[in-house]
């Protein structure tokens, strides 16, 4: 019987030795089932996919998982610059008339 690879490190996973599958279908051994940010050790408990790339198949752990979700766009770096909290830090104000 062909053993699966784990998605981590393409070596065979043995019945004993391996977490999964998960609900992509993919397999890990336990020792590579880890944060692929920070190398945390995971449980099928407390693994997180990312769920705005469905391509992409790492697990992470809570606080590394890719944020924000699709509920929340990440802000477009021309809002940053416009928000009212920086409105008047900015060169471009200097070129309007200053009110009488």
């Amino acid at each position: 019987v062909m053993k699966e690879p784990c998605f981590r490190c393409k070596r065979p996973t043995y019945f004993n030795d391996k977490m999964g599958p998960l609900k992509d279908g993919s397999l890990f051994h336990k020792g590579c089932f880890k944060c692929w940010i920070c190398g945390t050790r995971l449980t099928l408990k407390t693994y997180h996919n990312n769920r705005n790339d469905t391509q992409d198949l790492e697990v992470y752990c809570a606080g590394h998982v890719p944020t924000p979700g699709p509920h929340d766009p990440i802000p477009h770096r021309s809002n940053l610059l416009f928000s009212p909290k920086t409105k008047g830090e900015y060169p471009h104000n200097l070129m309007r008339p200053a009110a009488p």
